[in-house]
C-alpha cells in the first residue's frame, strides 16, 4: 500500500460515523489504540475461527484443529428437547508482547446486534450484549463424554481455540432478561405480528453481527467480527399452512356446498396431495436443519445455505398465490403483513420475483370432480379426481420450481456442497410421498387391493399385474405404460430438481459434478424397488436413519473408532511410517472420522484445504474440471489410499475433485495434528519432499493427459512444507 492510499483511508475512517461514539470519543478511542501500539509494538490478534463446510465447533474437543464456528443459529419451540446453543470458536495470539505483571489487565468482551434478514441496518446492540465481559474457555469431555465448557485463564489460552456461546432462545428472544422495548427502534418498527425480532416482517430471521474484543485496562487491543445468520423455526412452513387452512379448506366447502357434498373432506382438493407432500418434506429437512446447527450432526455439509432457500422459497410461492387469489378470496395477509410487504426494503427483492400469474393460472385447476354419469366413483368424488389432482400438482410444482430458482438466486452462491444438499432435499422428497401418499390421495381407499398396489407401485412396461381387467378404464389409460405414482412422483422431482441445477450452475450460483446434480444413484426409492440393499442402507445412513422408508428411524450416534484400529490404518501411509509408535498413536487420536454416503464429494477442486483424508472402506473417484466443463474420472482410490496430502503439507489448493463411489470411510488428520510432530523432528521435512515429488510428478502426468486447466505445480517444496508448517524461519 502506498502511503497516500493509507492517508485517505485513515482519514475515510476517521470521518465515517461510529454508532455509539461521537466525534469526541471517536479521537479518543483512536489516540488510546496508538499509544498502545507504540507501548506493545506489534498489537495481539483475536481472530474468530471461520465456518468451515463439514466441521462442526465440537470436533474441537476430540480433533484440535479441525472444528470451525457456527455460522447459523435456530430458534426454537419452547418444548424442543435438549440444550440449543451456537459457538463461535476463536484464537488469541501474541499475548507474550505483554510484560507478566500486564496481563491480568487483559480483558475480552463482546458486542452483538441485529441487522435485519440481510444485514443491512446498523442498530444498537442488543440488550445486555454491549461490550459484555467474556470468560475464555475451552471444550473439555464431561463425565459422559460429551463436549463441556471449561473456563481457562487468558494466560492459559495460546494454541487453544476457544469457544464462545451463546444461546439462541435466551439471548435473542424477550423475556429473557431484557424487554422488547429496549430493542433499537428499527427491529421494532418491522414487527407485525407479535414483539420479537422474527415475526413475517423480519422474514422470520436476522442476521446477527458479532463483534469480539480483547482490551488492554480497557484499551482495544484486538478486534475481530462474525456473522451468524438466526432464524426462527416456529415459524417456518406457517404460510404454507395458511394457504390450507385460509384457502384450500374454505374454498373445499365452497365447492362442496355447491355439488351438494356437505362436510366433504379437504383433502380431495386438487391442491391437497402437492400441499401436504411439500409441507412433509420440508418439516423431514427442518428436522435435518436442527439437527446440523443445534445438536452438531453432519448430516448436511453447509445447514445455512438450505435454510436461506428454504425461508426464500416458502416466501415466494406463499405471497405469489396470496396476491393470485387475492381478488377472488380476500387478502390473506393482516394489515401489518400487507404495509411490511408492499414497502418495507427487505421485501423488495420477493416483491419482483413473485409470479402472480403463474399461480393465477395454477389457481384455475382447483375443481374437484365430483360423480359424473357413468365414471366410476372414489368416494364422494368421481375417480377421475385422481386425474386433476395429478395435473394440478404438475403445474403447481412447475410455478413452485421457478420459484425456487429466484430464491436460490436470494440465498447466494453455493459452488461447494449444493450437490450434496440437493441430494438430501431429493430423498426427503421421497421420504414425504411415501409417507404422505395414502393421505394425499384417500380416493385410493375406495379401490380394490390389488388396484391400488397397482396404481402405487406399477413400473412401467409391467402391466401384467393379476386382475388388470377389473381396472377402471380411466385409471388404465393414467397408469397403463408409466410408472406408479410413487415411482412418477419421484422421478417427476428428480428431473424438476435437476433442471432447476443447471439453471443454477449456468448462472454460478451451483456447481456439481456429473451430467446431472442428482443421479439416480442417490435415489432411495430406486434403490429400494431395484433390491439394492446395502446401497439403500447407506442412503439411509448418510441421512441419519436406518431401516426400512417408512416409519422414519433416528439413526443412533457413530461411536468414536478404536484408536488402535485407527493406528494400523496410519501405519500402512508412507507419510506416517517415518512415525514413532508415540506420534501415531497422537496422531491415531485425533483422526476424525468421516462416512461419506453415495456419490459424495469430499474434496472440491480449486478449494482451500489443509488436510488429508485416510480411505479405511470403500472407493474414491478422482475427476478433473477439463477446459470445456466436464469433469473427467482420473484415478479411482482403495482403501488403504490417501489424497489431499499436498494442501496438509503446503496449503495448495485442491487439485481434483474427489467424491465416494458407493459409499465410503475416511479419516481426517489436518495440519495442526500433523504440525506438532515435525516441529519436534524437523528432519522429516526431507522424507516428504522425496515422497511429495514422486506424487507431484504422478499428478503433472494426469494433467498432461488429459488436458486439464488446473496448476499443481510446486517449486521449493521443502521451504514450502517448512514455511506452511512451521512458519518462517
Amino acid at each position: 500500500m502506498r502511503e497516500v492510499e493509507f492517508l485517505q483511508q485513515l482519514f475515510l475512517l476517521l470521518n465515517t460515523q461510529v454508532i455509539g461514539l461521537d466525534e469526541e470519543q471517536k479521537r479518543h478511542l483512536w489516540q488510546a489504540v496508538c499509544v498502545e501500539a507504540e507501548q506493545i509494538g506489534h498489537l495481539p490478534s483475536c481472530p474468530i475461527v471461520p465456518f468451515m463446510t463439514g466441521r462442526r465447533p465440537v470436533d474441537e474437543m476430540t480433533y484440535p484443529g479441525l472444528g470451525s464456528s457456527d455460522n447459523t443459529a435456530l430458534i426454537l419451540a419452547a418444548a424442543a428437547p435438549g440444550p440449543n446453543k451456537t459457538y463461535l470458536l476463536y484464537q488469541l495470539t501474541d499475548l507474550e508482547k505483554y510484560p507478566a505483571e500486564e496481563q491480568p489487565h487483559l480483558a475480552l468482551d463482546v458486542t452483538l446486534s441485529f441487522a435485519g434478514t440481510d444485514g443491512s441496518l446498523v442498530t444498537r446492540p442488543l440488550p445486555g450484549w454491549d461490550k459484555r465481559p467474556v470468560e475464555p474457555a475451552v471444550f473439555r469431555p464431561g463425565n459422559d463424554g460429551m463436549p463441556q465448557l471449561t473456563p481457562i485463564s487468558l494466560a492459559a489460552a495460546k494454541g487453544e481455540n476457544l469457544v464462545l456461546a451463546l444461546q439462541p432462545n435466551q439471548d435473542f428472544l424477550p423475556g429473557h432478561g431484557w424487554s422488547w422495548s429496549a430493542i433499537d427502534e428499527l427491529i421494532q418498527a418491522a414487527a407485525t405480528d407479535e414483539a420479537d425480532p422474527f415475526t413475517f416482517g423480519h422474514l422470520f430471521s436476522q442476521m446477527l453481527h458479532v463483534s469480539l474484543r480483547l482490551t488492554h485496562r480497557g484499551v482495544p487491543a484486538a478486534a475481530s467480527q462474525a456473522w451468524i445468520d438466526v432464524c426462527d423455526t416456529r415459524r417456518f412452513g406457517s404460510l404454507y399452512q395458511r394457504i390450507v387452512d385460509k384457502l384450500i379448506k374454505p374454498d373445499t366447502a365452497r365447492q362442496a356446498q355447491s355439488a351438494g357434498k356437505v362436510g366433504l373432506n379437504h383433502a380431495y382438493h386438487p391442491w391437497f396431495p402437492v400441499l401436504l407432500i411439500g409441507s412433509d418434506k420440508a418439516a423431514l429437512y427442518t428436522d435435518a436443519l436442527v439437527e446440523d446447527i443445534v445438536h452438531k450432526k453432519r448430516h448436511l455439509t453447509d445447514p445455512r445455505w438450505l435454510m436461506r432457500v428454504g425461508l426464500y422459497l416458502e416466501f415466494l410461492t406463499c405471497l405469489g398465490i396470496f396476491e393470485a387469489v387475492k381478488e377472488d378470496l380476500g387478502d390473506l395477509l393482516t394489515l401489518a403483513e400487507r404495509a411490511s410487504y408492499e414497502t418495507s426494503p427487505f421485501f423488495a427483492a420477493i416483491r419482483k420475483k413473485v409470479n402472480v400469474t403463474g399461480w393465477r393460472e395454477v389457481w384455475r385447476l382447483r375443481e374437484i370432480n365430483f360423480s359424473r354419469f357413468g365414471v366410476p366413483q372414489a368416494g364422494p368424488v368421481s375417480l377421475l379426481n385422481l386425474l386433476q389432482k395429478r395435473k394440478a400438482t404438475l403445474a403447481f410444482l412447475e410455478v413452485h420450481h421457478h420459484d425456487l430458482k429466484h430464491a436460490i438466486a436470494m440465498a447466494g452462491p453455493n459452488e461447494n456442497n449444493a450437490q450434496e444438499t440437493w441430494y438430501r432435499v431429493f430423498r426427503d422428497a421421497e421420504r414425504a410421498v411415501l409417507r404422505q401418499t395414502l393421505e394425499a390421495f384417500p380416493e385410493l381407499t375406495f379401490l380394490e387391493s390389488h388396484i391400488k398396489e397397482f396404481v402405487l407401485w406399477h413400473q412401467k412396461g409391467k402391466i401384467d399385474l393379476p386382475g388388470m381387467r377389473w381396472v377402471p378404464k380411466q385409471v388404465s389409460s393414467l397408469f397403463g405404460d408409466q410408472d406408479g405414482l410413487f415411482a412418477s412422483a419421484c422421478t417427476q422431482y428428480r428431473a424438476s430438481m435437476n433442471e432447476v441445477a443447471e439453471w443454477a450452475q449456468q448462472q454460478h450460483l451451483m456447481d456439481y459434478i456429473g451430467p446431472e446434480c442428482v443421479p439416480e444413484q442417490v435415489s432411495l426409492l430406486r434403490t429400494y424397488m431395484q433390491g439394492q440393499q446395502e446401497q439403500f442402507a447407506r442412503l439411509q445412513q448418510r441421512d441419519g436413519y436406518t431401516g426400512n422408508l417408512t416409519p422414519i428411524t433416528r439413526r443412533p450416534d457413530e461411536e468414536k473408532p478404536p484408536v488402535d484400529r485407527v493406528r494400523q490404518l496410519l501405519a500402512q501411509y508412507p507419510l506416517f511410517r517415518m512415525l514413532t509408535e508415540a506420534e501415531l498413536d497422537q496422531l491415531a487420536s485425533t483422526a476424525r472420522q468421516i462416512i461419506l454416503g453415495p456419490l459424495e464429494r469430499i474434496i472440491i477442486e480449486g478449494r482451500e484445504g489443509s488436510s488429508l483424508f485416510l480411505i479405511s472402506e470403500g472407493q474414491l473417484e478422482v475427476l478433473v474440471r477439463q477446459i470445456n466443463g466436464t469433469d473427467l474420472l482420473v484415478d479411482v482410490k482403495q482403501s488403504g489410499d490417501m489424497v489431499g496430502e499436498l494442501s496438509m503439507l503446503v496449503g495448495a489448493r485442491r487439485s481434483a475433485t474427489v467424491r465416494a463411489r458407493e459409499g465410503a470411510v475416511v479419516y481426517e488428520i489436518g495440519k495442526r495434528q500433523y504440525e506438532p510432530i515435525v516441529r519436534a523432528r524437523p528432519a522429516i521435512i526431507d522424507e516428504l519432499v522425496v515422497m511429495m515429488e514422486r506424487n507431484l510428478a504422478n499428478i503433472r502426468q494426469h494433467r498432461q493427459t488429459h488436458n486439464s486447466s488446473s496448476n499443481v505445480e510446486i517449486t521449493a517444496l521443502g521451504q514450502r512444507i517448512w514455511r506452511y508448517l512451521l512458519g518462517p524461519g
